[in-house]
């Protein structure tokens, strides 16, 4: 295995909400110290949409950037953004077969929120025995309700939005592809070919988190998953106030209020997108909380 190191951070987009939020990212970044590790940027347009050279003009500016148009003409949602996973996947397996590290999937609700994000995410990757997969676990997901047995609703799994070796998609069986979305079966199929590696670098965030997070410093990519994209890449990118810096020791009070107070709303919020995603936020909170006190 070559001892070349190198990561690879893919941005897909099909539109110019997506666009205009990455270049909001590429802003942030750019503000930012350099990572020490070696990087690059790889920019994967959707069949539908034309190459930005906005985009391209952006991150070059940070660093070495390619990009290419996902060739796999599948549509909607979400068929199309599977594809354009593998697509990428296959582009990275491709043409970075020479180095060691992963690709990161970075979606544009996700955003770096603090300055040695990616060498942080670098060390945690080749600290022992370099993974497969690395990123945010999600547990065994279960809705309950009252006077009934509770309904499984997620299985385990790691959010799509990780780290990947960079020859993932020659690892993994090609009939994975049509299985189904690529943050639910990829799981499964990284545990029988190598290590998968939980991080708490990566991390679900909600617009009434995402500043607390920002300020503990123990996580350093958040996704604003089911969150107003834009709103919350705003709230990422904003620069942290002096009196945010000084509650910084209010945050794990302020983390078990917000606890409580989702516990609450499970009670009442039993049904749609929202209980998934409240329910979700729990069982990660007391995965977290039993993994602390081991």
């Amino acid at each position: 295995m070559s001892d070349q190191k190198h990561h690879v951070i893919i941005l897909p987009y099909y539109c110019q909400d997506e666009i205009d939020r990455y270049l909001k990212i590429a802003r942030h970044l750019g503000g930012m110290a350099r990572p020490k590790c070696s990087f690059s940027f790889l920019l994967a347009a959707s069949p539908l949409a034309d190459l930005s050279s906005e985009l391209f003009h952006a991150f070059s500016a940070i660093a070495p950037t390619h990009q290419f148009k996902c060739p796999t003409q599948i549509f909607g949602y979400p068929e199309g953004p599977t594809a354009m996973y593998w697509d990428a996947m296959d582009y990275i397996a491709d043409n970075f077969a020479e180095y060691r590290g992963f690709s990161l999937w970075l979606e544009s609700d996700m955003c770096p929120v603090q300055e040695d994000w990616l060498d942080r995410l670098s060390d945690e990757w080749f600290d022992g025995n370099e993974p497969v997969l690395m990123g945010c676990f999600v547990p065994e997901v279960f809705k309950h309700r009252i006077f009934r047995k509770p309904k499984k609703i997620l299985d385990p799994h790691i959010n799509g939005g990780a780290c990947y070796s960079l020859d993932f998609a020659h690892c993994v069986p090609h009939e994975l592809r049509d299985a189904g979305v690529f943050d639910m079966v990829v799981y499964q199929a990284a545990t029988r070919i190598g290590e998968v590696r939980a991080t708490d670098l990566i991390s679900f965030a909600t617009m009434d988190s995402v500043r607390r997070d920002i300020v503990a410093n123990q996580k350093v990519l958040l996704h604003g998953f089911m969150q107003p994209k834009n709103q919350f890449i705003d709230e990422c990118v904003r620069p942290l106030s002096a009196r945010e810096k000084s509650t910084a020791g209010l945050v794990p009070v302020q983390a078990k209020m917000a606890s409580i107070k989702r516990r609450v709303r499970t009670m009442f919020v039993r049904r749609g997108h929202k209980a998934m995603l409240e329910n979700m936020l729990l069982a990660k909170e007391r995965l977290d909380s039993t993994r602390r006190a081991a």
